[in-house]
């Protein structure tokens, strides 16, 4: 039986049965959760069209989940270890669907859009990201200064890249070996052209450690790897994984792995140790959940060789955890993509 032809109340129980196999298992289930949450929003939608009101709060509730999947989990649906450009492209016009003002969503857009040389796809992404920016309900998918100013930037890019085609173009036309057209100075243009490409390689990453956030290019970060700090932990959000470095060993992180590790070195103490309540987004996470996945990525740092460095402490009557401080850390990840807990 399709998904289609299951009822609200099987589309629940369905929903329950991948998180009970994320909890036994260790993956994650975000291609077939993304799935369930399309049909549960479609056959909601139709309940609230039938003057149903009762629903609505389901509705929007679903909806926000849906949003949150397509949107930070798209672009890991084949493997939860490696990124795919075409999937995330494909989730995020999805997210888009579900919510047409979303800034974040048009933003991520834009950049991909923009890295596939599809510069006037990008204008319409990185515009509507700004112009949406200020006005969207929801915090979590604002934009922070930093895609704010590199939007704009792009935008100058995309620009900039047109009116070079075109000009490139306008020259080859049979009319312009015969009659006087206007010659463009465009020189200065290419030198802010390549300023501002310049200026967006330079501030890429992000590099963050407990002293504050710095912003970095792609290639500083991977002399960073190469060239590590003795007794150093290093978190690496790349273009397409995200690794764990400590003296010469390295683990491969899933994205909530990565995500969770960062928050417990930025965000923990032993005063304050974070809870699973730091990490329910949208959707309320089970104890056990919690504290399974927190046992998984401690078990995966040791097992590959990186010491253990997050300790375990009641807090307001739940298990909590804390960097325990032994050791300095860079995390680094791109200043296009925020991560998730911070």
């Amino acid at each position: 039986m399709s998904l289609r032809d299951k009822t609200i109340e099987e589309l629940e129980e369905i929903e329950e049965e991948l998180n009970e196999q994320e909890e036994d298992h260790g993956f994650s289930n975000y291609s077939m959760k993304i799935e369930v949450y399309k049909e549960m929003y479609r056959k909601l939608s139709q309940l609230v069209r039938s003057r149903n009101e009762d629903v609505q709060s389901s509705l929007d509730y679903v909806k926000r989940k849906l949003i949150y999947c397509l949107i930070h989990y798209g672009t890991y649906l084949k493997t939860e270890y490696q990124k795919d450009d075409y999937l995330a492209t494909r989730c995020l016009e999805e997210a888009l669907k579900y919510d047409k003002t979303n800034p974040l969503a048009a933003y991520r857009l834009g950049f991909l859009s923009y890295k596939f040389n599809d510069y006037t796809k990008a204008i319409q992404y990185f515009q509507n990201a700004l112009d949406n920016d200020h006005y969207h309900k929801q915090h979590l998918y604002q934009l922070n200064e930093q895609q704010q100013l590199n939007a704009h930037l792009y935008l100058t890019n995309c620009a900039l890249h047109i009116a070079k085609e075109t000009y490139e173009k306008m020259n080859q036309l049979p009319q312009a070996k015969t009659q006087k057209i206007p010659k463009q100075e465009l020189s200065p243009l290419f030198i802010s052209l390549i300023e501002n490409e310049q200026y967006l390689m330079r501030h890429a990453f992000y590099k963050v450690n407990k002293e504050g956030r710095t912003t970095c290019s792609k290639a500083e970060c991977e002399k960073l790897i190469t060239s590590p700090p003795h007794d150093t932990l290093l978190v690496y959000f790349s273009d397409r994984t995200i690794m764990a470095f400590f003296n010469g060993k390295e683990a491969s992180l899933t994205q909530d792995q990565g995500n969770m590790l960062s928050y417990f070195l930025l965000n923990s103490s032993e005063d304050v140790p974070a809870t699973r309540h730091d990490f329910s987004v949208v959707d309320t996470i089970i104890p056990n959940t919690y504290t399974t996945n927190v046992s998984r990525l401690r078990r995966k740092l040791v097992q590959q060789g990186i010491p253990s460095m997050i300790l375990t402490k009641r807090y307001h009557n739940e298990t909590g955890y804390y960097y325990d401080g032994s050791y300095p850390f860079y995390i680094m990840y791109r200043s296009d993509e925020e991560i998730e807990y911070r």
